[in-house]
């Protein structure tokens, strides 16, 4: 395959630590959960700005990785203390932690035998970065300034919901990277990259589904329907266009695969409500893609998208192996 530039890659301080029980292991595919004793987890909330307003070293160790030295040269010197939204922000993030020591649980499982690290820190700040996001491994961050400009006082009720749901999408990411320790997947093409992508985070917006899009029974809202009836083209045809791509042809495909508007992510929110319509029941089904790897993403859209598109997805995948560019799991 001639070369395409796409080069190969594996995939004062406030604080409160919190225990994180042992859970169910769910060992294999429609298997029943197996209770199984396991080492206790230490969630630890970091809120990362000082008293005179400056972001704590660890906050400044996370915008290096994100912004370029342009942009991380005028934040990291600001001097910018908990404005009072922010400051309720960081209230709520501590108050609900301790419901966050349930949720985690059934999401570890799912992932087992990976193991989640022995510290998951959650790390609060209020500059430079987005709302929730995972910074490594062991790290989920919230930036108080973005949850403050998009979805207003932590006072509204809708907002304790939300935060568990940023929570639990986060917490997934860091057992998927547990997960993919064992089981790698080698991105050498574009269209891996949209694969791996698709899985990773159409597990992590599985979780972040609200009730504008599954209704009470867990089944699919009119929005959901709605939604899929415009994404699930551009799902096939951006999949098929990624088949044989170079990198910058693909790189505004796959800049919008997960990020942007909730409503116009192309790959990561089909696979999340292609997740929720399963017929099994849902930890089954996540357990299931779990498994699959990022090349279960085939099946997963081959069960799922409008009929009239499965052919054009056929071809997608019949072209990426044509180009030599789908791989399967190390």
């Amino acid at each position: 395959m001639p070369d395409n530039g796409w080069s190969s890659r594996t995939s004062a301080v406030s604080c409160s630590r919190l225990r994180l029980a042992g859970a169910a292991l769910l060992s294999v595919v429609a298997a029943p959960l197996i209770a199984q004793a396991r080492s206790p987890l230490d969630l630890v909330v970091v809120t990362a700005v000082t008293q005179e307003g400056h972001a704590t070293d660890d906050w400044l160790a996370i915008l290096r990785t994100r912004l370029s030295p342009a942009q991380y040269d005028s934040i990291a010197p600001l001097q910018k203390a908990l404005a009072p939204d922010e400051a309720a922000w960081d209230s709520l993030i501590h108050a609900r932690a301790p419901a966050w020591i349930g949720l985690a649980a059934p999401i570890t499982s799912l992932y087992s035998p990976a193991q989640p690290p022995a510290v998951v820190r959650v790390m609060v700040g209020n500059r430079g970065a987005d709302d929730a996001f995972t910074a490594d491994n062991h790290t989920i961050a919230f930036d108080l300034s973005r949850l403050v400009s998009i979805y207003g006082p932590a006072s509204d009720p809708a907002n304790g919901v939300r935060i568990d749901r940023f929570f639990r999408h986060e917490f997934s990411h860091i057992l998927q990277k547990a997960w993919l320790a064992a089981h790698p997947w080698a991105i050498t093409s574009p269209l891996n990259a949209a694969l791996f992508d698709i899985w990773t985070e159409g597990l992590g917006n599985y979780y972040s589904l609200s009730d504008q899009w599954l209704d009470p029974q867990g089944q699919l809202t009119d929005r959901s329907r709605q939604t899929l009836a415009v994404l699930e083209p551009r799902f096939a045809s951006n999949l098929h266009a990624l088949a044989c791509a170079d990198s910058a042809s693909a790189a505004p495909l796959l800049a919008t695969l997960s990020s942007g508007p909730f409503d116009r992510k192309w790959g990561a929110i089909p696979a999340a409500l292609w997740l929720a319509s399963e017929p099994e029941p849902g930890d089954s089904a996540l357990r299931r893609f779990i498994v699959a790897g990022p090349a279960g993403v085939w099946d997963l859209a081959a069960r799922h998208i409008a009929p009239e598109l499965a052919e054009s997805l056929r071809d997608a995948q019949q072209r990426g192996s044509q180009c030599g560019q789908t791989s399967r799991p190390e």
